[in-house]
């Protein structure tokens, strides 16, 4: 008998003794009065075992980690860790089953076997890890996993995945590049596209400089991306050099394309978003639950959101929007939403942590230009906590401040428990603490508070309700929370649909996670 079918018989009879002793150890458990809940449940003895398992998975694998770490950086007459040599070292002690990768400030260590990718920077201090994403239809946002087609329903949404699946996004509403559908890359002009009011959902967290984020990082199918055409390609590459990122929507003097519709990222993140907004144009949408991070040291063109254009399709809604992106634009640059001429529209539930520079308009934390007549618009429990800073003089009546730079023209405008903290400086015509600039607008400040920097809180332009002044020391403190915590509406409650404020771990006021 070979060798090849003894040891095929081998793992048969292994197979079959441990379904054995398995169903005699449930079995046992039945009979000693456990239910199957209590042994197959999210909590049971099974799964408690299974992640019992991952542990020790995960903790072997750091211990492979450091100690390659340190005999690599020992190897090295100049102490620090380098690719080559930590790559050899590695493979040494996993018979190379173990991929380095260099991305630029740190070293990601993937386990081909647990598909788990460890960021390492090159001090050899582990910082991070992350489960590989998996899709069996990478830049196919229409089908699941299991191949089921998704319609962009409520009931069945849309579905990111990984990198491929966001320039798939990207490019279906902006009608340019490649998509695949039906299992065939074809030009995004081509494709279904995507139709208003369809449903979109970011299922797990992205980072566009890690290779656990793509199902192929080298891929160079999708062509030229980012406007450099001889740099090869490779999907990560168009991802974070040159203008990276296509915005999703965008708009042009002689056209634009505009996603209409919801996004929702289920409180996930996208980080290292390189230059450009998530977001280019949008019309008519609600964008929810997702946390931005730019480049370390780059300054992105605008925040999440560049434009929100008039639409007479409903409500803009932006939602439970954190952006951490410094944020550099001539025009009308903020952090979560460079400039709106949507006729009602909400903010609510969002803060910017960015710093905020450039300006001809208006420059804001969290909305740069609000630009159109007879509008409704409220922004409600978000704060700014970034610097700002408008360098140029702008037009005659621009406009510099944290919730809203410039309002053009006469509108409603109410801002509820808003708060900013960030510096002002620069030659905007008009700087506010909370407001730059606003119209003969219906303006009214309800439970806000600005700090004492010598600015008044609205620049130039009057408002009904009352603003408190508070010590950038006070606003670090759980008393400012509990105020924030206490504000009610007209039913004597605090809003559902508004999140809760807790210290976070910088002293300033955050949201509380779910």
């Amino acid at each position: 008998m070979s060798r090849f079918l003894k040891v095929k018989r081998n793992k048969k009879e292994e197979g079959i003794t441990l379904i054995a002793l398995i169903t005699t150890i449930i079995v046992l458990l039945i009979l000693a009065g456990i239910t199957i809940g209590a042994i197959t449940g999210s909590n049971g003895i099974i799964g408690q075992a299974q992640s019992a398992k991952e542990e020790t998975e995960i903790s072997q694998e750091k211990e492979i980690i450091d100690i390659s770490t340190v005999e690599a950086m020992g190897k090295n007459n100049r102490g620090n860790l380098e690719e080559e040599e930590f790559q050899n070292v590695l493979n040494s002690h996993t018979n190379g089953k173990v991929e380095v990768i260099d991305i630029g400030e740190e070293f990601e260590v993937l386990f081909e076997e647990s598909n788990r990718y460890y960021t390492v920077d090159k001090n050899g201090n582990i910082l991070d890890y992350i489960t590989g994403v998996t899709d069996s239809y990478p830049g196919d946002i229409t089908k699941k996993e299991d191949g089921t087609v998704l319609d962009g329903s409520e009931e069945h949404p849309y579905e990111i995945n990984c990198i491929e699946d966001l320039v798939a996004f990207s490019n279906m509403v902006n009608k340019t590049g490649k998509v695949y559908q039906d299992g065939k890359l074809i030009d995004a002009v081509d494709s279904k596209g995507i139709a208003s009011g369809s449903n979109i959902i970011l299922t797990r967290d992205l980072n566009f400089k890690s290779s656990a984020s793509y199902i192929d990082s080298t891929r160079t199918d999708f062509g030229d991306i980012n406007g450099d055409a001889g740099d090869g390609n490779a999907l990560i590459t168009e991802m974070t050099t040159g203008t990276g990122f296509p915005a999703i929507g965008k708009y042009q003097s002689n056209f634009s394309t505009t996603f209409s519709g919801v996004f929702d990222g289920e409180n996930h993140s996208i980080k290292n978003l390189y230059k450009s907004a998530l977001f280019g144009n949008i019309r008519g949408s609600e964008i929810k639950n997702i946390t931005v991070y730019g480049v370390e040291g780059v300054q992105n063109s605008s925040g999440i959101i560049e434009g929100v254009e008039w639409s007479n399709i409903g409500v803009t809604s932006i939602i439970n929007c954190i952006n951490y992106m410094d944020v550099k634009n001539n025009d009308r640059p903020a952090g979560i939403v460079g400039t709106s001429n949507e006729k009602t529209m909400k903010i609510i539930n969002c803060i910017n942590y960015g710093d905020i520079e450039g300006g001809n308009y208006g420059l804001s934390g969290i909305l740069g230009n609000y630009n159109t007549s007879g509008g409704n618009l409220e922004i409600l429990n978000s704060c700014n906590l970034g610097n700002l800073n408008f360098p140029n003089y702008g037009i005659s009546y621009s406009g510099c401040g944290g919730i809203i730079g410039l309002n053009q023209y006469t509108s409603k405008i109410t801002l509820i428990n808003c708060f900013s903290t960030g510096t002002i400086s620069g030659v905007a015509v008009y700087k506010g603490n909370l407001i730059g600039h606003t119209a003969n607008s219906q303006l009214e400040l309800i439970n806000t508070y600005n700090i004492d920097n010598g600015f008044k809180e609205v620049g130039n332009g009057s408002y009904e309700g009352t603003v408190e002044t508070k010590t950038l020391e006070e606003i670090k403190t759980q008393g400012f929370v509990d105020i924030l915590n206490s504000y009610k509406d007209d039913s004597g409650n605090y809003p559902t649909d508004w999140k809760k404020w807790t210290l976070g771990e910088n002293g300033y006021p955050t949201f509380v996670e779910n």
